[in-house]
């Protein structure tokens, strides 16, 4: 099934459920290169872990199991990019 064959409904629940997990995970990452200097990997990790976390518990929230995988995995893989890329630019720096 298509992106443009889904209903509108689950479209709307993937992204409501999914952009709040990707700009948590972007503001923890400004937050850890902004405000750490020690052990900024360790925060890095703390950041990824609420991510997932906050995207179970969005999950559960909407009570809706058709594609709960998808969207946990889609959160989480979001999640993971920009944590990756946080770690790149820590070790660059």
């Amino acid at each position: 099934m298509s992106e443009t064959d889904q209903p509108l409904d689950q479209r709307r629940l993937r992204l409501t459920s999914v952009l709040p997990v990707w700009v948590l995970a972007v503001v923890g990452a400004v937050l850890v290169l902004a405000l750490t200097q020690k052990d900024s990997f360790a925060w890095l990790l703390l950041v990824f872990l609420l991510c997932v976390l906050v995207s179970f518990v969005l999950q559960l929230i909407t009570a809706t199991k058709d594609g709960l995988v998808e969207r946990i995995s889609i959160a989480s893989s979001g999640a993971f990019v920009v944590v990756l890329v946080t770690a790149v630019v820590l070790l660059l720096r």
